[in-house]
């Protein structure tokens, strides 16, 4: 009876779901990170640029650079002609382009080059990512939405040392993992996350990319006293939204306005 009232905890702890606004103009500022809690920033989406967020634009891209950021966030997606582009979803994409009565209708390649973002940013192409990551040597490239080795492999081929990629089933998280990737996170947004938590694999789990909303949950203390694990949490832009206790468990943080010290 213990074991299945544990188990059910379990399952209650990751069963979040993203809950980021999805804002094109948010009215924060930027904030200086705090000098207690440190965790490496990721620049969310590209990072904010203008106060846009979620444009996964060059324009964002160059902005984090510049404000000092060494890991910054691209969410991947297949064009409808197969290529690998950064966008947060096709329909926030066309939302964001113009082309909102689109819904979320995939574009074609050509398609997704000519527009612009909030009518002013650049899209880009995962080859576009790839280059300016070459490019600088000091950045981690985050990756969101595709895990396939493969893919990564194959178009990110020199960056294996310098991703952090968010893996979306356990068998991509072990495969990443065995093919020497920095770093891999195994997301609560994982197809197989209930089969993977109630099986011995759980222990084998270095990484979660969780929600701060997992934290309200009585499961993620009882889990953590299972097993130990760091956390790479999304997406903040208040630091007290991250309880103190569970702080030192968070050693990355999605962001858009936060800023590296």
């Amino acid at each position: 009876m213990k074991r299945l009232l544990l188990l059910s905890m379990i399952l209650l702890l990751f069963s979040c779901v993203r809950q980021e606004k999805s804002k094109d103009f948010a009215p924060q500022q930027f904030v200086p990170q705090p000098q207690e809690f440190a965790p490496q920033l990721i620049a969310h989406a590209g990072g904010v640029i203008d106060s846009c967020t979620y444009t996964n634009s060059r324009e964002a891209m160059l902005h984090s650079l510049a404000k000092g950021y060494r890991f910054i966030e691209f969410d991947l997606l297949f064009t409808s002609d197969s290529v690998l582009v950064a966008a947060h979803s096709w329909e926030k994409f066309n939302s964001m382009t113009g082309f909102g009565h689109q819904g979320d209708s995939v574009p074609s390649y050509s398609d997704f080059v000519s527009r612009k973002i909030c009518g002013r940013y650049t899209p880009l192409s995962a080859t576009e990512i790839n280059s300016f990551f070459e490019q600088h040597d000091s950045l981690y490239l985050v990756t969101d939405k595709i895990s396939e080795p493969d893919v990564l492999q194959e178009y990110f081929p020199a960056l294996k040392d310098r991703m952090v990629v968010e893996a979306f089933s356990f068998q991509h998280y072990c495969r990443l993992k065995n093919r020497g990737y920095y770093r891999v996170l195994y997301s609560c947004m994982a197809h197989d996350l209930n089969a993977t938590l109630f099986s011995s694999s759980l222990s084998e789990i270095e990484w979660f990319a969780l929600h701060t909303s997992a934290f309200d949950r009585l499961s993620f203390k009882l889990v953590k006293e299972f097993c130990d694990f760091d956390i790479a949490l999304f997406t903040v832009d208040d630091i007290d939204s991250v309880p103190v206790e569970e702080r030192k468990a968070v050693k990355m943080l999605y962001t858009n306005f936060i800023e590296p010290r």
